[in-house]
């Protein structure tokens, strides 16, 4: 299977989310700000990763960049081609994934902040509203007619289970540490432009609509604490958060850089001039080491690499699996197998015998996966009642077919 064609799509989403992301900064702040802001963007690590990933991320990214230009463009101008547009692409986003539909929160902002409480007797802004869920929710609908059919699942609506509605994960230091300083100030922003992020929520606003990109941030945050256990699992929930902080990163640029003189303002400023630019610096320089170690993980020598060439080996193609995992879907794409992904504490009897029902012949998994005592237990079972195919120190494959 050659990647090649999927990772060049999204390497295109990405060009457009840049320079939709940079005509909506100028329009709402500056022109430098907006220069500053897309370039802060494009040299993030992990926008640089993901931007090249067969994943549906870049579509959403700049789905969402789009949708909100198009909108402050139609009420600005009230032109019916601006309208459709954001009606398309905002729609598109939620489509492509269901959460984007925070972006609701700064769509609601620029209404508000144009129209006033009026905004409520707008028949335009219903029709948006409306128009924007239609192809949503029959699309979910469908989905959950397949679900019915398949057993097969977005995983999206088990609230207060899996990604969706769990409080204990925000009773804890952990997730906020996990979440905010090691995925987003470290992984994301590297703590270089994180600092700068955090100076420039400081920075004075020019104008009310500037207030976008705190709305826009606000979403983000309230759909982190939404699905708490989605953010924990994959790092490219927060890839949306880096679109408002570049912003306020930019911001920072903009105030010290873009004087008229700026060996004037060197004179004034020289310490934290020197600063800034030496936390550019840096930020340049992780990114590179980042990405450079991002890609080490996709060496074909990586043990899910050799995992995926074994299940290729041992399981026919049109053969079902069981996959326990903490969610992620690579090794499946990787091996081109079919089956259900299942967290390893559900992985019990009663589960395998409803999957063989449905047509699994094998499960195969990472030992890694099975940390917690009902895991190892569930795991210690697999052992006893089937027959192990492949097994060594990091995974195993093991048949169906009793002992």
């Amino acid at each position: 299977m050659n990647d090649m064609w999927g990772r060049i799509v999204s390497v295109i989403f990405a060009i457009f989310t840049v320079y939709g992301f940079y005509l909506l900064v100028r329009r709402i702040i500056s022109e430098q700000t907006a220069l500053w802001a897309a370039f802060i963007y494009s040299i993030l690590p992990l926008n640089i990763y993901f931007s090249r990933a067969f994943m549906p991320e870049s579509l959403m990214l700049m789905s969402s960049v789009l949708g909100i230009y198009f909108y402050n463009e139609w009420i600005e101008n009230n032109k019916w081609k601006n309208y459709i547009f954001s009606l398309i692409f905002i729609s598109l986003a939620a489509l492509v994934k269901l959460p984007s539909l925070y972006l609701g929160l700064p769509l609601l902002f620029l209404s508000v902040n144009k129209f006033g409480k009026s905004f409520l007797t707008n028949w335009k802004i219903w029709l948006y509203v409306v128009l924007t869920f239609l192809p949503v929710i029959l699309w979910y609908y469908h989905a959950h007619q397949l679900y019915l059919q398949t057993g097969l699942t977005f995983s999206i609506w088990n609230f207060g289970e899996d990604k969706w509605g769990m409080i204990d994960p925000l009773l804890t230091f952990k997730f906020y540490n996990d979440i905010f300083f090691k995925s987003i100030a470290e992984r994301h922003l590297t703590y270089a432009a994180f600092i700068l992020f955090i100076w420039g929520l400081f920075i004075k606003r020019k104008s009310s609509k500037e207030k976008l990109f705190d709305w826009w941030l606000i979403g983000i945050i309230i759909f982190i604490f939404i699905a708490p256990q989605a953010h924990l699992a994959q790092e490219y929930y927060q890839l949306p958060f880096t679109i408002s902080a570049s912003v306020f990163v930019a911001k920072v640029f903009e105030k010290y850089f873009n004087q008229p003189s700026i060996k004037e303002s060197f004179k004034e400023n020289r310490l934290v001039i020197s600063f800034i630019s030496l936390s550019l610096m840096v930020l340049i320089l992780l990114s590179f080491l980042r990405v450079n170690n991002f890609m080490k993980s996709e060496n074909y020598d990586a043990t899910i690499f050799k995992f995926s060439n074994d299940i290729k080996l041992k399981v026919n193609k049109d053969d079902l699996i069981i996959y326990p995992s903490d969610g992620n879907p690579t090794l499946l794409y990787l091996s081109n197998r079919k089956g259900w992904i299942l967290n390893p504490v559900e992985l019990t009897s009663e589960q395998i015998s409803e999957k063989k029902d449905q047509g699994a012949k094998y499960i195969v998994s990472e030992k890694k996966v099975f940390e917690t005592e009902k895991q190892k237990e569930n795991l210690k079972n697999i052992y006893n009642n089937y027959e192990i195919i492949i097994d060594n120190d990091e995974y195993f494959i093991a048949s169906l077919k009793n002992k």
